[in-house]
């Protein structure tokens, strides 16, 4: 089964694995919404033309509510409503001890990843539960969070991302609303022998299978 005609929103599509993502959700039939910095946007759009998928670039500050919505409701007029969103969030690593990391640093590390999560899921959490449907996948660092002293700010964010993972898919439970949190660390460590590399071929092979794992959920 293919995600044909499945409205996919990728927020931070700027990076890895975010652009594979992207990608493969439009391989798979999905219309894809690309969030991220404009290189890479058109790279993604460049990429999909070539096998004629369906992809459509957007610009905001997803931290920022006023921006979510506005994000949104051009989505929706354009295409339709939102089935599966992927918060893929760049993390702004700060490698600093925390006697050593100002407040403006802890907020913003802070309040980009969760605060970004968070909003997506306020503003599209409706929609969905209007239509008994709907997809939320948060996607972990792609680094080996929390293997170095100085990275106090970054791990309690990523855990941060987790907990609201867990707690919205006890709250929308009987909703529709299937919620999923991946780690390419996870996943590459499991799929790989000798050292640890996270590597584009690996970043790949993750993207596949969280597309692999929507559209088991969407069978489901």
């Amino acid at each position: 089964m293919d995600l044909h005609n499945k409205i996919a929103l990728v927020i931070g599509a700027g990076e890895m694995p975010g652009s594979s993502i992207a990608i493969e959700l439009a391989r798979a039939g999905a219309k894809v919404v690309v969030e991220g910095s404009a290189g890479v946007q058109e790279k993604v759009l460049r990429t999909v033309e070539t096998f004629g998928g369906d992809a459509l670039p957007i610009r905001g500050d997803m931290a920022v509510e006023t921006d979510v919505k506005h994000v949104v409701a051009n989505i929706e007029a354009i295409l339709g409503d939102v089935d599966i969103v992927v918060n893929v969030y760049p993390t702004r690593t700060v490698d600093t001890l925390i006697e050593e990391t100002s407040y403006d640093q802890w907020d913003q590390i802070q309040g980009n990843k969760i605060r970004a999560t968070f909003l997506c899921c306020k503003v599209l959490i409706p929609s969905m539960k209007r239509r008994g449907s709907g997809q939320i996948i948060s996607i972990g660092s792609s680094q080996l969070v929390g293997h170095n002293s100085s990275q106090t700010a970054i791990t309690a964010s990523e855990y941060g991302v987790i907990g609201l993972s867990n707690a919205l898919a006890k709250e929308l439970a009987g909703t529709g609303i299937q919620v999923l949190y991946m780690s390419p660390v996870d996943h590459i460590a499991s799929t790989q022998e000798g050292t640890f590399d996270v590597s584009a071929e690996g970043l790949d092979s993750f993207a596949k299978s969280v597309v692999l794992k929507t559209k088991q959920r969407f069978i489901g």
